[in-house]
């Protein structure tokens, strides 16, 4: 008789640490139903401002800008938010094209049904940085970019000084560090460890070594293995001196639960299906301005 397959992550405890919010959401329903107890840990909390003059500003010139970049969710939820606050008509963006940083960052613009005209392979914002600067005549077009107050300042600095380009940068969102003493989810973790916890910024990680009395086992909880979102966030965990088991190849739901797959030395078959990346976080690729 045929045994019935387990899913894939059945008897695993897994730990995510990213803000609360949809894209949370939806990575803990993915994993419940690969059979994972989830314990949410968030790092981080999300707040949404940005300053008035500025806005006023900006929105002065708002129709004139070349190009709008995105390099978070969070930045699309906290430009529009302020946006429709003047504005309610989406055509006050203009004829400006729009780049984005990752899958999560493409479906928050998608869902205003605008067009995406670059996308980088590598979801970063110094691989977008560096691409446009290699394909597009940015020299003298004005870019606006969608921030937070702990983006890095590589985007701006690189189309300023490899492509010439006008860069204002915009800040909509502050990342905090979240107190999780409280949380049920560490008082779980506490208590039991966990199999894999997954980080997905810098941010997080520093958070998470921050907090570090906050979380520590009792004796006989299982240490996790630790998951990485991108390079930026590996990179940060070993400063840190935190051993990477696993690194998502992009910040999307398939290539992460790999990744957690992988830390917890599950074997997925080639039949194994997991869940894909949506088909719309695929590339565009526009041709270069004339």
């Amino acid at each position: 008789m045929k045994k019935t397959a387990l899913p894939l992550f059945t008897g695993k405890r897994i730990v995510i640490t990213r803000p609360q919010g949809a894209a949370t959401q939806a990575l803990r329903e993915v994993l419940a139903g690969h059979g994972a107890t989830v314990l949410e840990v968030p790092l981080l909390d999300i707040e949404y401002a940005a300053d008035a003059a500025t806005l006023a500003a900006i929105w002065a010139q708002m129709g004139q800008y070349d190009w709008l970049v995105f390099t978070s969710a969070n930045g699309v939820q906290g430009f529009f938010e302020r946006y429709f606050e003047s504005f309610d008509d989406i055509r006050g963006l203009g004829i400006c094209r729009i780049a984005c940083v990752g899958p999560a960052t493409v479906a928050a613009v998608r869902a205003y049904h605008l067009h995406i005209d670059h996308i980088p392979p590598d979801a970063t914002a110094a691989a977008l940085a560096e691409e446009l600067a290699s394909t597009e005549d940015l020299s003298n077009q004005r870019v606006l970019i969608i921030a937070g107050t702990r983006n890095s300042d590589v985007l701006a600095r690189t189309l300023e000084e490899k492509s010439r380009a006008i860069v204002q940068t915009l800040t909509v969102y502050a990342t905090e560090e979240n107190d999780v003493s409280a949380l049920a989810g560490t008082e779980d973790f506490r208590e039991h460890g966990a199999d894999a916890i997954v980080f997905a910024s810098p941010s997080a990680v520093e958070s998470f070594v921050a907090q570090a009395s906050r979380l520590t086992l009792r004796p006989g909880a299982f240490p996790p293995k630790t998951v990485a979102i991108g390079p930026t966030t590996a990179a940060a965990l070993r400063e840190h001196g935190i051993p990477v088991a696993a690194q998502a190849a992009a910040p999307a739901q398939g290539p992460l639960v790999a990744a957690i797959a992988e830390a917890c030395a599950i074997r997925v078959s080639s039949s194994k299906k997991l869940p894909a990346a949506s088909k719309r976080s695929k590339t565009n690729r526009q041709p270069a301005n004339p």
